[in-house]
C-alpha cells in the first residue's frame, strides 16, 4: 500500500473492533508502540500474507507529518472439500504438494473433463495461463508462481461457480494460499490486490471467530487502517443503514 491515513483517519487514529463495535480513540504512542514486524515463529512465517501499512502521524511542534511503515500479517486459511469430488481433487493435489491446476485435473480426472470444459470455457484463456505458470513454476521459475497467483486474483471474481462447487473446491483460494507460502520460501516479492487482501482480513476474522481465537489488538489497528486506506468509506454503507 502507498497510499496515506487521510487526515479524518488521522483524528481516529486507533480504530479497532471488539464484538462487532468500532471502538475509537486519539492515543497515537499505541500506534507509534507497535512492532514493525509481530512476533511470529520463524517456521510459521510463510504461513502469512504480509502487507505494509503505511500510517501518517502530525507532529504539532513541527508543523509536519511523519510517516512509519507497519506490516500485518495475515495468517491463511485452506478452504476444505465439502463433497466427494472436490475431496478426491484436493487430496490428490495435496498429496503431490501443488496448487490445484484445473488443466491437470481434466487429466488426472477425465470423469469431470466435459462437464469442466463447458463451463471453464468463457475462462479457458486464463486458466490455460494459470496452468502453463503453474507448470514452469514447478520447473523452477519462481516469477511464473507470481504470475499464477495474479491469475488466481482475476480467476477468483469468476467465483463461485459450477466447476469449484461440483468438482474443484475453492481453487482459487487454496491457489492464492499456496502460492503465498511458496513465494514467501522463495522469498520472492509481490502484492496482492486491495479486494483480496480484504478477503484475507475477513477469512482470518471468520476463522478466529470459529476456532474461539483472540485476534490480537496489534492485527485489528492495523487492519483497520489498511481497509479505511483501501476503502475510504469502508463500513459507512453499514453504519448508515442504522440511520
Amino acid at each position: 500500500m502507498a497510499e496515506l491515513v487521510s487526515r479524518r483517519m488521522m483524528r481516529n487514529l486507533l480504530t479497532r473492533r471488539a464484538g462487532g463495535v468500532r471502538v475509537v480513540t486519539e492515543n497515537v504512542a499505541v500506534l507509534k508502540a507497535l512492532e514493525t514486524v509481530p512476533k511470529i515463529a520463524q517456521a510459521e512465517s510463510d504461513n502469512y500474507y504480509k502487507e505494509p501499512v503505511t500510517i501518517e502521524y502530525y507532529i504539532p511542534k513541527e508543523s509536519r507529518f511523519a510517516y512509519q511503515v507497519k506490516y500485518l500479517y495475515i495468517p491463511l486459511y485452506d478452504p476444505e472439500p465439502k463433497n466427494d469430488n472436490q475431496r478426491l481433487v484436493m487430496d490428490f493435489f495435496r498429496k503431490i504438494n501443488e496448487p490445484i491446476d484445473p488443466m491437470k485435473a481434466m487429466d488426472e480426472f477425465p470423469q469431470f473433463m466435459v462437464k469442466m470444459l463447458d463451463y471453464l470455457s468463457p475462462q479457458m484463456g486464463m486458466i490455460e495461463s494459470l496452468s502453463r505458470n503453474i507448470q514452469d513454476g514447478l520447473r523452477g521459475d519462481a516469477n511464473a508462481f507470481r504470475r499464477a497467483l495474479y491469475t488466481c486474483e482475476v480467476l477468483r471474481k469468476f467465483e463461485p461457480s459450477i466447476v469449484s462447487l461440483e468438482i474443484l473446491g475453492d481453487y482459487t483460494v487454496y491457489n492464492i494460499n499456496w502460492l503465498i507460502r511458496k513465494l514467501n520460501s522463495l522469498q520472492v516479492e509481490f502484492s496482492l490486490e486491495d479486494p483480496t487482501v480484504e478477503y484475507l482480513i475477513q477469512r482470518y476474522r471468520y476463522f478466529a471467530a470459529q476456532n474461539g481465537e483472540t485476534i490480537s489488538e496489534r492485527f485489528e489497528i492495523l487492519a483497520q487502517i489498511y481497509l479505511d486506506q483501501a476503502f475510504p468509506f469502508y463500513g459507512e454503507e453499514l453504519e448508515d443503514i442504522g440511520d
